[in-house]
């Protein structure tokens, strides 16, 4: 226990599982999809011109074309320089980090343990565009396979490394089983991801996602919302403000959950969102509890007002450890909701000193022990087990 005897928990860190797709799928896959999988595969390795490049953008989905800010003509930009060696993540402090942490958990381990945290869970960093195939089961079948690599990847971790599963939320049913059979059959399970919105840029108030959301609740797991660039709804292109992209899907999601009733259909639901900052949450609340109002003609289905539903413990959210207006936020809105994460190992992350950076806040010891680690150990009691 990492922090005066408590519990550091990182609720958000990364594997890329495109840095080496095969490493990832091609052992995973179900053998009815070994002739596909190696066409895709092949597409990705064709579309990536460095170690480290996603591969994806042109193979599943139209990306918003990249610019610089202010610039819309292409002549008109300026020289863009770009490494020729192979790629490298590097956090904020400029520490270079071993790329295979990816496909390797013996090097995130020794990561966890210079940045002091205890337990990492871990998402998928492409896998909701997958959604682009027109394929519904290779999405599944890619799907599963991802799960398969990521239990073996956590099983030497002695509960160190943790994982969620990812939705295909075009076929619900298949995504229900994957949920039952990996609470069933992996410790190292914590829950579903969701996507911040459906793939037809629906909010997450779509009835026909109440069935994950009732299993959750049965299986006492929480629900992880997480997103990124180039994802719908609202979302600008990749190298836009990261503050943009990220808080926009973050609003985005939390106004479906909460206005569709989500919370209130599922009473003991908890959902937590993810990569999308907090510093704006006592801003967004205000909003909500002006505009959502119970059993509106807009909310039919909201039975209290949003900041009810944040104080009861349903809703959490992770923060950047280094964000200026985490005291406000925790002034106005309390401490019993947001989760400590580090976005390791992509670049910009703030490992090793996310620890250092919390206890740098200016917030209460209390406040601090609650984001570092209690606040996660009761959004997902199985980080306990």
């Amino acid at each position: 226990m990492a922090f005066n005897g408590h519990f550091v928990i990182d609720a958000d860190s990364h594997i890329r599982e495109y840095w080496d797709f095969d490493k990832t799928y091609k052992d995973n896959i179900d053998p009815e999809y070994r002739d596909k999988y190696e066409r895709f595969s092949a597409a990705v390795k064709a579309n990536q011109k460095r170690t480290g490049d996603v591969g994806l953008g042109g193979v599943l989905w139209p990306r918003v074309p990249g610019h610089p800010m202010g610039i819309y003509d292409a002549f008109d930009a300026p020289p863009r320089e770009r490494p020729n060696g192979p790629g490298r993540e590097v956090s904020n402090s400029g520490r270079e980090i071993d790329p295979s942490c990816h496909w390797d958990a013996a090097p995130r381990l020794r990561d966890m343990s210079t940045a002091s945290i205890d337990i990492s869970v871990m998402f998928a960093s492409q896998s909701d565009g997958y959604c682009m195939l027109d394929d519904i089961g290779f999405e599944s079948a890619l799907q599963r396979a991802y799960h398969r690599f990521m239990a073996g990847y956590c099983s030497e971790s002695e509960g160190r490394l943790r994982w969620v599963s990812n939705s295909n939320l075009r076929d619900i049913d298949e995504t229900l089983s994957q949920i039952k059979y990996w609470v069933a059959n992996d410790r190292h399970y914590v829950g579903p991801f969701v996507p911040r919105a459906c793939p037809d840029g629906a909010m997450l108030d779509r009835p026909r996602l109440r069935p994950i959301f009732a299993l959750a609740q049965e299986l006492d797991l929480p629900v992880w919302v997480h997103g990124g660039a180039n994802r719908p709804p609202l979302t600008p292109w990749v190298e836009a403000p990261n503050s943009i992209y990220h808080s926009w899907g973050g609003q985005y999601a939390l106004a479906g959950l909460i206005g569709g009733g989500v919370f209130d259909l599922f009473p003991k639901l908890r959902a937590g969102i993810f990569e999308a900052f907090g510093g704006w949450l006592p801003y967004m609340f205000e909003k909500f509890d002006g505009s959502y109002k119970p059993g509106s003609y807009q909310t039919p289905l909201l039975k209290r007002k949003p900041s009810e539903i944040l104080a009861s413990g349903q809703i959490f959210c992770s923060i950047e450890s280094d964000e200026e207006h985490i005291a406000y936020a925790v002034e106005t809105l309390g401490d019993h909701f947001f989760l400590f994460a580090t976005d390791y190992p992509h670049s910009g992350t703030c490992w090793p000193d996310g620890v250092p950076n919390i206890k740098e806040q200016k917030i209460s010891e209390q406040a601090k022990i609650n984001i570092l680690g209690a606040n996660a150990l009761r959004f997902c009691p199985r980080l306990k087990e």
